[in-house]
């Protein structure tokens, strides 16, 4: 049995698939968490060290992935019931739960259910990648002593991993402190961008290109120097010492207020810092003779909307294109009418039939069979308590 999700009453006839699609995957949700409560179960009557072997056998896993599968099981019954509930409810898929329960474990278990309480509030039409980002900045609010911590023993983690995939390739995957792979990951975007301007691509795509260059800069090829920009947003009082609101890597997401304020200071041209304290004199409003936002206006858009707003997006704001939620020139070039947006969601808007409505703080796109998906538009940092 499924529950078919409400259509709008001028829905197409194409919405209707769609509905039952998701009713169905719904369905799905309800069951994995019934499944997910009887290995809880079994788990906690059995207590055997061999236990994922027999679920193994029963659900055609291997042992690992039956292991993983038990370990979330006994974490959602003991610590998250909120999210196991939510799951039987069919709000939400196991793979997500796992990254509630990931983003806890360093966790009291008062901890964990604050920030169980608080994300179950909106997960519900939030996709995986968005949810880490969010869940992110709530451990941070509630302990922001245990996102230092995490990020510490990530980082005692980090190794190099080879695996070949097909047809005589392979895939090398670097694990690391995300700061440093995103000053790596522009060093090879630029120099494959440098290339193909100065017409070395030889035909190349882009993808190709980043993929040569990383492999010829792993075996010493020297290139010349591309310039690159990383961007940290650091909350002002977290500057100053005063708090340990997280700060923000784009492209990223947040990042521990220490590591944030390390980053924002190094003696290195790479990083440029942005305080979320507006600065005296900034430029917001040109009116509606220009398209294109002036310097000061893009640097604020892509601070206090650091990412995407289309539903689920988080490509970072940087690589957006700035968009008129109300077309120019009938919509002024302001920070109430412009926002990022990835090229597809731009062009969805533009010539797909999406719509994109402002209702206060938040950003509600329309899909043209009539769904209606409301994104809150993010400011990386909250107002600052009275004095």
């Amino acid at each position: 049995m499924y529950e078919p999700l409400d259509l709008p009453e001028d829905a197409p006839p194409e919405a209707v698939p769609a509905a039952m699609a998701r009713g169905f995957a719904r369905a799905a949700w309800r069951a994995h968490g019934h499944e997910l409560e009887q290995l809880a179960c079994y788990a906690a009557a059995s207590g055997s060290e061999f236990d994922a072997v027999e679920v193994a056998a029963l659900l055609v896993l291997s042992p690992r992935a039956a292991q993983e599968r038990l370990d979330l099981a006994v974490t959602l019954a003991t610590r998250l019931p909120r999210t196991l509930a939510a799951i039987k409810a069919g709000r939400l898929d196991p793979y997500r739960a796992s990254k509630i329960a990931d983003a806890t474990l360093p966790l009291s278990l008062e901890d964990a259910a604050t920030v169980e309480g608080q994300v179950l509030d909106r997960v519900e039409e939030m996709p995986a990648v968005k949810l880490c980002r969010v869940l992110r900045r709530i451990v941070a609010r509630v302990n922001a002593d245990a996102l230092q911590a995490l990020h510490e023993q990530r980082v005692a983690r980090r190794r190099v991993d080879m695996y070949p995939t097909e047809d005589g390739c392979a895939a090398l995957t670097v694990h690391g402190s995300a700061a440093r792979i995103q000053v790596a990951a522009k060093r090879v975007d630029a120099v494959a961008h440098q290339l193909r301007d100065a017409g070395g691509a030889d035909g190349r795509t882009m993808d190709q290109l980043r993929s040569d260059v990383a492999l010829d800069l792993l075996a010493g090829k020297d290139f010349q120097h591309a310039k690159i920009i990383v961007q940290v947003t650091l909350p002002a009082r977290a500057a100053l010492g005063v708090d340990n609101t997280p700060g923000h890597l784009v492209g990223y997401g947040d990042i521990a207020a220490q590591q944030a304020v390390d980053l924002a200071y190094q003696a290195d041209a790479t990083w440029r810092r942005i305080l979320t304290e507006p600065a005296t004199g900034r430029v917001l409003d040109v009116g509606r003779r220009r398209y294109s936002p002036p310097a000061a206006l893009r640097d604020h858009i892509q601070a206090s909307m650091p990412t995407c707003t289309g539903p689920g997006c988080v490509r970072p704001a940087v690589r957006c294109d700035l968009d008129h939620r109300e077309p120019f020139p009938v919509g002024p070039t302001d920070e109430h009418n412009v926002h990022p947006a990835c090229r597809p969601h731009h062009r969805a808007k533009s010539f797909g039939g999406w719509r994109v409505i402002k209702r206060g703080e938040i950003l509600e796109w329309v899909s043209p069979c009539g769904f209606h998906h409301p994104e809150p538009i993010t400011h990386p940092e909250p107002a600052p308590p009275p004095f």
